[in-house]
């Protein structure tokens, strides 16, 4: 099937009206979030999961008929949310293939519990954690959209080994990729893309935009932007001086025009 890229039906907002955080800022507004108000890294993911499968949803036609998504699920917080929206996609019947960027025993724990929720629910089955190249390949090609929840915002430079191959794999499918937050291999600091970097379709960043989305670099490799609410209190902002002027008051998810 066709996959819409800028599927629409969400309200809209000028890229320009939203502030935007670089990486270290983001890690202090989750710190806050987390330390100060007692947001569960768990509720964050939730939303960011669950808002990236929305809007999967809505680019495979808004119902799910079976279709075919590829999940590349790393380590971190964006693998965990990646995961997350893989069970959430399966509920809606898509057909969901989850890829793991990484040796089980290193994700963080927050990844691993996500992973234990798709094994436990038989998302998850017995093999799929160790997807070889030709495997990959072959689900990458019947893939209606695939997801990228590879890499995470703090990346320092390019995706190294097993990222870096599925990387390279994704890319050479050339299929639809949606990507969570900031594509693999784009310096969400700068917009520097690196090699291998994910083209992406459409990208959904998580909070608030990251400051490399507004440099022109990085226009090509995130497509169709789009912006998800993770819940974070509205006074964690303001106690870090950002003003969000109602960004979200029309909807937890909003398109971003550049």
């Amino acid at each position: 099937m066709k996959c819409k890229l800028d599927p629409g039906g969400f309200p809209e907002r000028k890229l320009s009206e939203a502030p935007s955080l670089a990486p270290g800022q983001m890690r202090e507004l989750q710190r806050i979030a987390q330390e100060d108000y007692g947001i569960d890294i768990l509720v964050m993911t939730e939303n960011a999961g669950r808002s990236a499968a929305t809007l999967a949803l809505a680019m495979l036609g808004g119902r799910g008929r079976g279709q075919k998504v590829v999940v590349l699920a790393g380590g971190g917080n964006k693998g965990a949310a990646g995961l997350c929206a893989a069970r959430h996609l399966t509920n809606w019947g898509a057909n969901v293939e989850p890829v793991f960027g990484e040796v089980e025993g290193e994700m963080s724990g927050i990844a691993r519990k996500q992973v234990q929720i798709l094994r436990t629910a038989g998302i998850l089955r017995p093999g799929d954690e160790e997807t070889s190249e030709i495997t990959l390949e072959d689900h990458l090609e019947a893939a209606d959209l695939v997801i990228d929840a590879l890499v995470g915002y703090g990346a320092m430079g390019p995706p190294t080994g097993m990222g870096a191959a599925i990387t390279q794999l994704a890319r050479a499918a050339k299929r639809p990729i949606l990507a969570l937050d900031m594509p693999t291999g784009v310096s969400a600091a700068t917009g520097e893309a690196f090699d291998p970097a994910i083209w992406a379709s459409t990208t959904l960043a998580l909070d608030l935009p990251k400051a490399g989305m507004k440099e022109p670099a990085s226009r090509a490799y995130i497509g169709e932007l789009y912006l998800a609410d993770l819940g974070v209190p509205r006074a964690v902002h303001e106690r870090m001086g950002i003003k969000l002027n109602g960004l979200f008051a029309d909807g937890p998810i909003i398109r971003l025009r550049r």
